[in-house]
């Protein structure tokens, strides 16, 4: 009658003081750690003589002896650790078991207190750790929390509060609590739109509060108030401590009758005055601006409110003599206007 040898291959990690068994799915070490290994066989079996290990991710890789002792696992993963005894009649028998290694060190958990700034709040929270073996539990003593989310890595939230999530495995634990609060929203208030005359300053104010900074367009003043010189539309961003931000704008409108005067001669010799011609204009938000000699040729254009000609027409000095002007104006007041007038270079 044939005879027959079983054994089992136990596992004992080192620090743990705890048994576990060939038919045990899995151990779980932290990474770095050693594990002692011992052989039995089954009481009345044939005497086990040699013995075969391998320890798959393990240092040493193998061993021959009956007892392997630390086995060091100094990278994270799931092995299978195969033990094969040689029994005294010639018979062998292979059993294994699966180590995983977890790790060990937790890691700074990427959680800081902040302020909201929106109150319609949809942020998640995270505790980082995300590694094999590592659980999670979420409380806060503001919030009622869900049970579903709290054994997370991450948690969806919709209220301010205080959370706080410990994270843990059998290597480590470390925990974190933080406060997320509605920051202060500035209020800001520039008035209504209003209507301004040139060269006439009004006083802009976006509001007092502690910490407030200021910025302002289009004059990129940083101050909480200012001196408006000029028509146009005024933006002031202002931001609380908390760096929370709001704006207000108010519209300049020049109410006051544009003004033109059209000179009929200038004197393009390199010494001011009149050494170039240009119409004094106020009031005025476009200009087109076009000059022709006195057979029709245009010597001269210019879009520009400023522009102005200096007595060349390509690249050369224009004779003296008369010229026309033709010049087109869009005023602030929306009106436009049309002006034709002969002008005399002189030399």
């Amino acid at each position: 009658m044939k005879s027959w040898a079983i054994f089992l291959c136990m596992l004992i990690g080192l620090g743990t003081q705890q048994a576990v068994f060939a038919q045990t799915p899995s151990l779980i070490i932290c990474k770095g750690s050693s594990v002692n290994y011992k052989e039995f066989n089954d009481p009345g079996s044939l005497p086990s003589v040699a013995w075969a290990w391998k320890f798959q991710g393990g240092l040493p890789a193998t061993s021959t002896d009956r007892e392997p002792q630390n086995i060091n696992y100094p990278d994270t993963g799931l092995y299978i650790t195969e033990c094969t005894s040689t029994f005294s009649n010639g018979t062998t028998s292979t059993k294994s078991v699966y180590v995983l290694v977890i790790w060990a060190a937790p890691e700074p958990i990427p959680m800081k207190d902040s302020s909201l700034c929106n109150p319609a709040i949809n942020l998640t929270l995270n505790a980082g750790n995300n590694h094999r073996g590592w659980n999670y539990h979420w409380t806060s003593m503001d919030v009622d929390l869900s049970a579903i989310d709290t054994n997370n890595r991450t948690l969806p939230i919709q209220k301010a509060g205080t959370y706080s999530v410990k994270v843990y495995s059998k290597c480590a634990v470390t925990s974190k609590t933080i406060t997320l609060k509605l920051g202060e929203i500035p209020v800001v208030n520039l008035g209504k739109d209003r209507f301004v005359c040139r060269n006439t300053a009004v006083g802009l104010d976006a509001g007092y509060g502690a910490g407030y900074t200021y910025q302002w367009t289009p004059t990129n003043a940083t101050s909480q108030t200012i001196l408006a010189t000029t028509a146009g539309t005024y933006r002031a961003t202002v931001t609380s401590a908390d760096g929370c931000s709001a704006y207000d704008e108010v519209n300049l409108i020049d109410s006051c009758p544009p003004i033109v005067l059209i000179p009929n001669a200038f004197t393009p010799n390199g010494a001011s005055p009149n050494d170039v011609y240009r119409p004094y204009l106020e009031g005025f938000v476009a200009m087109e601006m076009r000059i022709y000699n006195r057979w029709g040729e245009k010597v001269f254009e210019t879009t520009d409110l400023n522009g102005s000609w200096d007595g060349y027409y390509l690249s050369k000095e224009a004779p003296e003599g008369v010229y026309v002007c033709l010049i087109e104006l869009m005023g602030n007041n929306g009106f436009r206007q049309v002006h034709k007038t002969d002008i005399t270079l002189i030399r």
